[in-house]
């Protein structure tokens, strides 16, 4: 609105000024070389008017064909700039479809389009990495690198190319200079995964301990950790006491840490410590059956009679609140023969053999009972016979990811170098019968479901 009244003051002052002049016409008289020109002050006016007009126009003739050149310079350049980030997009795309030939095709057009784009150097080395040129791949995350803006995207491609190149210890120091260029969860865990696989235990847990609310989520996970960690550490420390420490530490976090649980245990006893040892093992044996830990529960008293270590035996199977387990009955009648208890371990024995399947160790036991008891060795060889040929029970330290079985405990498996990837497995041959039964009775229920004829089918 104010800028209407304005317009519409200006307009009447103008107006007003032609009407003042042509009121006041006056003579104007010019001569210039012989020539004279009479006419009014209006008229005059008009034609200055008109010349300035004319010039100005002149003058923005030619600044336009000054700027000609650059403008078209301008367009030339947005045109390929357009011309570049379709061919970046299209690269991209072509990148996440797999097809490295246009990935390639897509990175070079983007280049030669586009200059001083860190972006472009993230599509060639994809495109590189997909059409398996390791070489240009690497040039390209160097480059990256070296942009303080774009360091951390060249060492991730860097790390990653040394992970196919199978060279650790480069993998190790990247993965430093990442977490000190900037902490991301992608970059912790990659350094705390390379410390491991070289078995550098203090730096991992010093790492674990600094970044855990940042990389190591949920929290039960870094708990977890720390435990294999520091069982790792006090199973290769040289000083007892600083074993001790760790493996007690590892302890307060997870008494069920069977490693951990061993190596105090034999620490303890070896000063003198028996009630601390024995502790150890019963909070252990409550939420791991692992046999090992009943060995060194019967070491800590070495001039146990036989009625001495049943009562042991029993003081251990009391402590988890499940006797019916199988290793808890393997033990009781064990300790049973070894006392010259046979109706005990017999009848411990006898609730084992109803089940489906036969144990090897269930049949080893009664071959041992039929000799001790009745000296019956017809009935002893046919139970070893029946040992021999039943399914082995699955005891024993096993790797989640790979499956390779390991004789000992290890932070790292040996054949796939994964992580706390160890557990100790404890299935009966009866248990991994139950489980075939149960997953061919849901195959079954499967195939049954999909034979079934459907509603508003012929």
């Amino acid at each position: 609105m104010v800028r209407i009244i304005i317009y519409a003051i200006g307009v009447m002052i103008l107006v007003k000024t032609f009407v003042w002049i042509a009121d006041r016409p006056g003579t104007v008289i010019l001569e210039w070389q012989g020539w004279r020109l009479d006419t009014t002050v209006p008229i005059m006016m008009s034609f200055m008017l008109i010349f300035v007009i004319i010039s100005m126009l002149f003058l923005r003739f030619l600044r336009l064909l000054h700027a000609l050149p650059h403008l078209i310079q301008n367009r030339w350049n947005q045109y390929r700039r357009s011309r570049g980030y379709a061919a970046l997009n299209a690269g991209f795309a072509a990148v996440a479809a797999g097809d490295a030939i246009n990935a390639t095709k897509m990175a070079n057009e983007a280049g030669g389009r586009l200059t001083g784009s860190h972006t472009i150097l993230v599509l060639q080395a994809q495109a590189a990495e997909l059409a398996g040129d390791e070489t240009a791949a690497r040039r390209y995350y160097d480059l990256l690198r070296a942009s303080p803006t774009t360091e951390l995207i060249g060492l991730k491609g860097l790390i990653a190319a040394a992970y196919r190149a199978g060279d650790p210890s480069k993998v190790l120091d990247l993965a430093r200079r990442a977490v000190a260029v900037q902490p991301v969860n992608w970059a912790v865990q990659t350094l705390f995964d390379a410390l491991v696989r070289e078995r550098l235990w203090a730096e991992a847990a010093r790492t674990l301990v600094k970044h855990m609310d940042k990389a190591f989520k949920p929290a039960d996970k870094a708990r977890r950790y720390q435990v294999v960690l520091d069982t790792q550490r006090a199973l290769e420390a040289t000083e007892p006491r600083e074993a001790l420490r760790l493996a007690g530490r590892a302890l307060g976090r997870d008494a069920g840490m069977v490693p951990a649980a061993l190596l105090a245990a034999r620490l303890y006893i070896r000063s003198g410590r028996a009630r601390k040892a024995a502790r150890l093992i019963e909070s252990a044996w409550c939420r791991t059956l692992h046999p090992g830990l009943i060995q060194t529960y019967f070491d800590i008293w070495p001039s146990d009679d036989a009625q001495r270590r049943m009562q042991r035996a029993e003081r251990l199977v009391a402590v988890t609140h499940n006797p019916e387990h199988m290793e808890n009955k393997l033990l009781l009648a064990d300790a049973a023969l070894e006392v010259q208890r046979w109706d005990k371990a017999r009848s411990h024995l006898m609730s084992l053999l109803s089940a489906k399947v036969l144990s090897q160790r269930v049949a080893l036991l009664m071959a041992r009972l039929e000799q001790w008891e009745n000296h019956n060795t017809a009935a002893a060889e046919e139970w070893l016979q029946q040992a021999s040929t039943a399914p082995a029970d699955t005891t024993g330290w096993h790797c989640r990811i790979c499956g390779t079985a390991a004789a000992q405990w290890n932070a790292c498996c040996a054949h796939c170098g994964n992580f706390d990837s160890l557990a100790w497995i404890n299935e009966s041959a009866q248990e991994r019968a139950d489980l075939q039964e149960v997953s061919l009775s849901r195959k079954n229920d499967i195939k049954s479901a999909q034979s079934a004829p459907r509603l508003g089918t012929a």
